[in-house]
Formats: C-alpha cells, sequence, structure tokens
C-alpha cells in the first residue's frame, strides 16, 4: 500500500460482516422470539469473530495508511462496539511476534494463566473445565487481571506503549453517548440489544477465539496452518487465518494474499484439531 490508501478487500469484508451482525441484532431485537434468539446470537458470534480477524489484520496496519487512518476505521468497525481498543491489543500480539515462545511471550505468559490449556492434548475432563471458563468469562478475567498487572508493575514482558489517537476518545464517547440515549428513549429495546450484542461477545466469541488460539501452536512453538471445510472457514478460521504459520513468516502480508503467496504449502485437514485438543 501506498502512503494514503486503504485495502478496499478488508474494507468490503468489514462492510460485509458488520451488516451481518448488526443486521442480525436489529433483526432479533424486533422479534425477539427464544428461537430467533439463540439463533441470532449464534450468528452474531461467529460474525464478531470473523471482525476480530480482518482486525488482527489492522493490528499490523494492513487496512490502511497511515497508521491513524488504519486505526481510526478498525475502531470504528470492531475497537469499539467490541471493547478491544487497537492499542490495548496492538502491544500483546506485536511482542508475540518477536518474542514468540519465550518468557517474553504475551501468550506464553498471560493468555493461559490459571488455565488447563498448555499446548498439548486435554482429558475431556479438563477440557471441559476449559471451554467453561472461556464460555462463562471467567479465563479471560484471569488474563485481564494479568495485562492490568503488567501494566501497573512491569515484568519481564516489556509491553510498547501503543499511541491512542485523540479522535479514539471522541468516537467512544459519540458510541457509549448513543447508547445511553437510545436507553433512555426505548429501554426495553436498548436491553434486548444489549443481551443480543453483548452475551455472546463475552461467551461464545471468546470461546471460539480461544479455541482457534489452540490451534495456532502447539509444543515447542511450532506454528500450525490448516485446510479447513466450509464449515471451519466460516466460523474457526474466516479470511485465511488458518494461515498461522506463513503469517508468523510473513506478517506483512495481507489475508485476501496469503493463498497466492503461499501456493502449495502443506496444511493439516480442518478435522485434525479434535486430536490437538482433546485427549479422546
Amino acid at each position: 500500500m501506498g502512503r494514503f490508501t486503504v485495502a478496499w478487500p478488508t474494507l468490503v469484508a468489514l462492510c460485509r460482516e458488520a451488516v451481518i451482525a448488526w443486521g442480525t441484532l436489529g433483526l432479533v431485537v424486533a422479534v425477539w422470539h427464544p428461537a430467533v434468539t439463540v439463533l441470532g446470537m449464534l450468528l452474531i458470534a461467529t460474525r464478531q469473530h470473523a471482525l476480530y480477524i480482518l482486525y488482527h489484520d489492522a493490528v499490523h496496519g494492513l487496512v490502511a495508511r497511515p497508521r491513524r487512518l488504519n486505526d481510526l476505521l478498525i475502531n470504528v468497525f470492531v475497537g469499539i462496539p467490541q471493547l478491544l481498543p487497537i492499542h490495548l491489543y496492538r502491544a500483546l500480539h506485536l511482542v508475540h511476534h518477536q518474542h514468540l515462545g519465550t518468557e517474553r511471550d504475551p501468550e506464553r505468559v498471560l493468555l493461559y494463566v490459571g488455565q488447563a490449556w498448555n499446548y498439548s492434548p486435554l482429558p475431556t475432563g479438563r477440557l471441559i473445565w476449559q471451554v467453561a471458563g472461556d464460555l462463562l468469562l471467567w479465563n479471560n478475567v484471569l488474563t485481564g487481571l494479568g495485562y492490568l498487572r503488567e501494566r501497573l508493575s512491569p515484568s519481564g514482558l516489556r509491553l510498547p506503549p501503543g499511541p491512542v489517537y485523540p479522535e479514539f476518545f471522541v468516537l467512544s464517547a459519540l458510541f457509549w453517548a448513543g447508547c445511553g440515549a437510545f436507553a433512555w428513549g426505548a429501554p426495553e429495546m436498548a436491553m434486548r440489544a444489549a443481551i443480543v450484542w453483548f452475551v455472546p461477545l463475552l461467551t461464545l466469541t471468546q470461546a471460539i477465539q480461544k479455541v482457534r488460539s489452540f490451534a495456532e501452536h502447539g509444543r515447542g512453538w511450532v506454528s500450525y496452518s490448516w485446510a479447513p471445510g466450509w464449515f471451519g472457514r466460516w466460523v474457526l478460521w474466516p479470511y485465511n487465518i488458518n494461515y498461522h504459520r506463513e503469517h508468523h513468516e510473513r506478517a506483512d502480508v495481507p489475508w485476501y494474499e496469503l493463498p497466492t503467496v503461499f501456493a502449495g504449502r502443506e496444511a493439516w485437514e480442518g478435522r485434525r484439531l479434535v486430536g490437538l485438543v482433546w485427549r479422546g
């Protein structure tokens, strides 16, 4: 990309996913039937996860240039409505790339702290306990507390401070002011919308993200790549995030160029994920 450019495939994908997610939210709130609500929340969780995958490209500055425009766009689509401003996650992820598998890798130090997962298949009981902790947000609380301790009392991670542009605060204020106005004017509808958006975001979406992270690295910090079927691409590996080994080799390649740049590379079939996470 040049100095002032936008990765149009990513912008189109962001618009598509946002329309599906927020359109489903509107439909569920309007109908408010138990079956429609459950199905809608399941769909929303998969699209929130897909938006996080596109957000991952923005972490590497691949959505737009300059970086300020890149961060503005991704915070509008994902960072603010999905409660993860890009400057908070960028420091963690870039240090993960720089220090993969070492004592300075945030995934090793923070992501699985106090949890059952240790980069090898789990027996049934411990796997259920792990997934339950992700679904019920407890594991995210542990990770968040670890991140807060690291920021307040830095240890060996030495996370770099990420630049926060002023427009982030303006956009956040506008978003939450809009939510507040909606709650004031239509409290019942606002409560429905909050349930339908934030319950999947804080439960199933987090669990999907965690299972995908199980599939990214194994013992010895080897990076895996996958060749999923249509269901795997829709739920677990959208937008070529299955090219994880290749992404660690070339983090400057956007998602839509990975299949071309790394054509012919060996990958595991998606069904092998079961054996990777479950001892059976």
